[in-house]
């Protein structure tokens, strides 16, 4: 009994009022035990009973009401053998037994109390023992707790079928942005988290004890800010708390991930950024390893070279022969001195095989003990940009080429110009060498007009600023404008010239006078590249919706690496040795750029140097109407004219007011414009020429105060500058026609008849 401390626990623990109720139940019932044993044995054993139950009573209930059971075991005792003094065996003994019964039953009592107060005292050893354990546990538990609360990341203690939040710590607390969670349920505290998926897992590792884990899951946490707001990315995982055999609760901890996301979603970004930059500068990065001599190229290199990335770890091959060289002495320069090299060399792309320039920029990579080992670096494709400067030198060449030639072909007219001038000086001419002498100045004076012409058109066309008055023709018309035009230069070189025109009529919608322009300047062009008597053919013929006209010749043909660039600005071919009727150059691009305007297409065809070319002008065909008759013009009115001439350039004024005397007009001459406003204070002459690049007040401001003056007087602009822009100017200062200088005498003359409509005083 007393090494059971379950039984010695609970009889410990009875009350006073128990153990004296028990002590007297246990009296009675050893009173009837000890009677029933009275019947058996006839009192020879009368305190047997009572000696046990004496000691369970001192053990189990105490001295005191063990005393109880001593007091009803030595009455019932006695008095049993005083009614039986017959026993046998007792006679004249009943004091001395009774006094025997005393004795060994406070023996029992003694005995039985000792065995409570050890068992008492184990009792209360265990006791301690376990509220010490109970203390330590619950310390660990606080001090787990306490752990938990301060654990890194969220953590949740969720209790019974309901979840309810057991313990929440302030990370939980500040991702869901609310307080005071504990002893809520799970879904309704937390609604926003509380998804079907996570409650599925919740439930089956509280039924089943199964834990469940998962990473970077998106969840909307809180109720304030907006979706993206409260958008997070969270790693958690769900362990079972088994308690008595099963789960009872479920532990739910987890790390908020979302900066670790974003962070890497930008490096990612930039990553994505950089490649994008380095696909669009058509640059890449490179590490060399020195001893291996393998490469290490970035992912834009793929495009770069046209080859993988496993092609590109040895790339010698595709970089050009002879810049190698050059590349490994850099290479090792750079590795010796531990410095950096830049070179640009020349290599070929792996899938097309096309040549590409490469800027490549390499920096030597020292490790701990000095020594290099590795190279890193940049290789940026600058093909455009060698392209562009092979073209840019091309143009330098070419526009040197061209103001050689420019001074070339301006020298030619002012040499015989200079020497008529020089004759028609001296006293000693004779009227015919005069004729002759004048007739080379207003020839070479064409000419010179003509190179001037051909700049302004090409300047134009460039710009775009060309105009065109276009109108249904006759194509033939051009041609036989530009044949008309090319005669005395063919006739000069003995040229045979075979025309093969249709006998209809071949209509375009276009410019006549520019059409013509590109015409005469494909037969120029071929006289100019064909020898003295040799063979130049010009066609027209029907190609569809097409007119084509064909300009052919038997010269010196055009080389197979000019042939591309003939219609570029500047562009010269082989000249013959007869270099009198030379050009600039800029013949062919004119009629490339005339031809684009009326849209149509031109092609030039050789075969090569001394066959000969074939140039191919395509354009719109166009249905004609019936031309109504043209009338005879009109003449113009032969009247005498006053006129004021006003020009800063003495010589020129001068030659201009002797043409119009001569043309039997009277006509006055002022060098500047103060002279002017003097000369017309005495009277307004009927028409004035004026030049615009007066000083002090230039032709615009004299042409205003003129116009002021009188609304009915004819203003004639006469300048250098032939801009549209130039002529709005001076039609908004009140010239009725503007010429551009050097203008043909006959259609100023004719100009001047057809304003002056006043009849003859």
């Amino acid at each position: 009994m007393f090494s059971n401390a379950r039984i010695m626990r609970r009889m410990a623990s009875l009350g006073t009022g128990a153990r004296w109720g028990g002590a007297t139940v246990l009296a009675g019932l050893s009173v009837g035990l000890e009677l029933l044993q009275w019947s058996f044995d006839g009192g020879r054993a009368p305190f047997l009973i009572f000696s046990p139950c004496l000691v369970f009573a001192a053990a189990a209930f105490g001295r005191g009401p063990a005393m109880l059971v001593y007091a009803a075991g030595l009455a019932s005792g006695s008095w049993l053998l005083a009614r039986h003094d017959a026993v046998a065996g007792w006679e004249g003994e009943e004091p001395a037994a009774i006094a025997a019964f005393a004795l060994v039953g406070l023996l029992s009592i003694y005995l039985g109390g000792l065995g409570r107060l050890y068992a008492g005292r184990g009792l209360r050893a265990e006791q301690a023992l376990a509220d010490t354990r109970v203390a330590q546990s619950e310390a660990q538990r606080d001090h787990l707790y306490k752990l938990l609360l301060q654990a890194p990341g969220f953590v949740v203690i969720l209790r019974g079928p309901a979840h309810l939040i057991e313990l929440s710590n302030v990370d939980f607390e500040t991702l869901v942005d609310r307080r005071n969670l504990i002893g809520l349920p799970f879904a309704g505290a937390v609604p926003e988290l509380a998804t079907p998926h996570l409650m599925a897992q919740l439930d089956a590792a509280l039924s089943s004890g199964t834990p469940y884990a998962a990473r970077e899951t998106p969840i909307y946490a809180g109720t304030a800010g907006s979706l993206a707001e409260r958008l997070h990315f969270v790693d958690f995982a769900l362990q079972p708390l088994v308690g008595d055999g099963r789960p009872s609760g479920v532990f739910l901890s987890g790390v908020d991930v979302t900066e670790a996301r974003r962070a890497r979603e930008a490096l990612l970004l930039n990553e994505e950024r950089l490649k994008d930059g380095l696909m669009a500068a058509r640059m890449a990065v490179w590490e060399l390893d020195i001893e291996r001599r393998e490469v290490l190229f970035s992912d834009s290199a793929t495009e770069l070279f046209g080859a993988t990335l496993d092609e590109l770890r040895q790339p010698w091959h595709l970089v050009h022969p002879d810049d190698l060289p050059p590349l490994e002495q850099a290479r090792k320069a750079a590795v010796d001195s531990a410095g950096e090299y830049q070179m640009i060399v020349r290599a070929r792309r792996a899938d097309d095989g096309a040549t590409i320039w490469l800027d490549l920029r390499g920096r030597a990579i020292a490790e701990s003990d000095g020594r290099v080992r590795r190279l890193r670096g940049v290789t940026i494709d600058v093909t455009a940009r060698e392209v562009a400067e092979q073209g840019l030198r091309t143009a330098e060449r070419r526009k040197d080429e061209f103001l050689a030639m420019l001074a070339h072909e301006l020298r030619n007219p002012l040499a015989p110009i200079s020497a008529a001038a020089t004759i028609m000086q001296g006293d000693m001419a004779q009227p015919a060498q005069i004729k002759h002498a004048a007739a080379i100045v207003a020839r070479q004076a064409s000419h010179l007009t003509r190179l001037v012409d051909d700049l302004l058109d090409a300047a134009r066309i460039s710009r775009g600023k060309i105009e065109l008055v276009p109108q249904p023709f006759d194509l033939r018309l051009a041609i036989e404008d530009a044949l008309e035009q090319a005669r005395p230069l063919l006739q000069a070189k003995h040229q045979q010239l075979q025309v093969d025109l249709p006998p209809a009529p071949q209509g375009v919608n276009g410019d006549r006078a520019r059409l013509t322009q590109v015409v005469a300047n494909l037969l120029s062009n071929a006289a100019r590249f064909t020898p003295a008597h040799g063979t130049i053919g010009v066609g027209l013929a029907r190609a569809g919706d097409q007119v084509e006209l064909t300009v052919t010749d038997n010269g010196c043909g055009i080389a197979p690496e000019l042939l591309p660039h003939v219609f570029g600005l500047f562009t010269q071919g082989q000249r013959g040795a007869d270099r009198s009727q030379g050009g600039l150059g800029i013949g062919l691009a004119i009629v490339s750029g005339l031809v684009a305007l009326h849209g149509g297409t031109v092609q030039a065809y050789s075969e090569g140097s001394g066959t000969g070319a074939r140039f191919v002008v395509g354009l719109p065909q166009t249905a004609l109407r019936s031309a109504a008759p043209a009338g005879a013009p009109a003449e113009a009115p032969a009247r005498r004219v006053e006129l004021l001439v006003v020009d800063d350039n003495r010589d020129a004024a001068d030659m201009l007011a002797v043409l119009l005397r001569g043309a039997g007009h009277d006509c006055e001459v002022a060098y500047d414009a103060e002279s002017a406003l003097r000369r017309l204070q005495g009277g307004l002459p009927m028409a004035c020429i004026l030049d615009i690049g007066l000083p002090v007040m230039d032709g615009y401001a004299l042409a205003r105060t003129i116009r002021a003056r009188s609304t009915d007087i004819v203003l004639f602009a006469l300048s250098g500058y032939g801009r549209s822009e130039d002529r709005e100017k001076a039609a908004a200062a009140g010239f009725d026609r503007y010429f551009v200088k050097p203008v043909p005498p006959g259609e100023l003359l004719e100009a001047l008849a057809a304003a002056i409509m006043a009849p003859p005083a």
